[in-house]
């Protein structure tokens, strides 16, 4: 009896699932563009299809995912560049695609961007005030660049008047000083002239007025004043001498005086008075008897 050997089973791979069938889907939106308050009219073509056999997504969850992207990409767009904002557009979808999610797969979209007349014609109004504003600012600016370099010109006009009037000040300063210098340096020449050489004595002095009528040079010395008693004048001069007797003994009773104390000072004014009274001058005597009772 023949015995039966089966053969055995050859193992073959399993060919995966087909994709879910691609279904196309069109809709209309309002997309928002830079101007918030004026829209493109857009229609989105797209190719859709489930992620996987039995999943429950649809062709507006496709929508929802293409939406999102677009929505983005229009609000950074200009109505009046409509064939440039739906390059744009349509260029970030290629980038982007295919797109998963809510349960559907985008494997196409294409994008295509029109407005109506009144949208256009209010986005070349908004587009002529934003240049009117423009235009207005840069006037505005003009003039206060221009009100600026006025103030600042007559600022610097101000600053430069003042340092003027400022150095004209220091020169008249300056020059009344000199001339103070040299009525001081003159009447000091005149004095010692005066001194030395006119009044030294009265014969001297005698001279000069006898020759004063006839000299047109002598104003020039420094003399005294027309109608000056010229003897009087030099016995006051050489009473006043430094080196006269009385002047340096009033000089060293000054020095005396003040090293001395109040109630030193006071003693010296009595004893002074009580000589003075000796000499029989009854006046002075009381006057400084008077000083020594003030003198406190």
């Amino acid at each position: 009896m023949s015995r039966f050997i089966p053969w055995p089973r050859r193992n073959t791979a399993t060919e995966p699932p087909p994709p879910p069938p691609a279904r196309a889907y069109t809709f209309t939106d309002r997309l928002t563009s830079s101007n918030p308050t004026l829209r493109f009219i857009a229609q989105i073509q797209l190719t859709w299809r489930a992620e996987s056999i039995g999943a429950t997504g649809n062709q507006r969850d496709a929508a929802r995912l293409i939406r999102d992207i677009v929505d983005k990409e229009a609000s950074s767009c200009d109505v009046l560049r409509r064939d440039a904002a739906e390059q744009d557009i349509n260029a970030a979808l290629r980038d982007l695609l295919p797109l998963t999610g809510h349960g559907v797969e985008v494997l196409d979209s294409h994008v295509r961007l029109t407005a109506d007349e009144s949208t256009q014609k209010a986005a070349l109004l908004a587009e002529r005030m934003c240049q009117g504003y423009a235009l207005e600012e840069a006037r505005r600016r003009q003039d206060q660049e221009r009100e600026e370099a006025r103030l600042r010109l007559q600022r610097e006009r101000e600053e430069a008047q003042r340092c003027e009037e400022h150095a004209r000040d220091e020169d008249r300063l300056r020059r009344e000083y000199e001339l103070d210098a040299l009525a001081r340096r003159q009447a000091r020449a005149r004095a010692d002239f005066l001194r030395s050489e006119i009044l030294s004595d009265p014969a001297s002095a005698r001279l000069y007025t006898l020759m004063e009528q006839h000299t047109e040079h002598w104003p020039r010395l420094g003399g005294p004043p027309v109608g000056t008693s010229l003897p009087d004048l030099v016995r006051e001069v050489q009473q006043w001498q430094p080196q006269a007797q009385w002047v340096v003994v009033a000089q060293l009773l000054n020095d005396f005086v003040v090293g001395l104390t109040e109630e030193g000072r006071k003693e010296f004014l009595t004893i002074l008075a009580k000589a003075v009274k000796v000499h029989g001058d009854e006046r002075t005597a009381q006057a400084l008897t008077q000083a020594a009772g003030e003198h406190k």
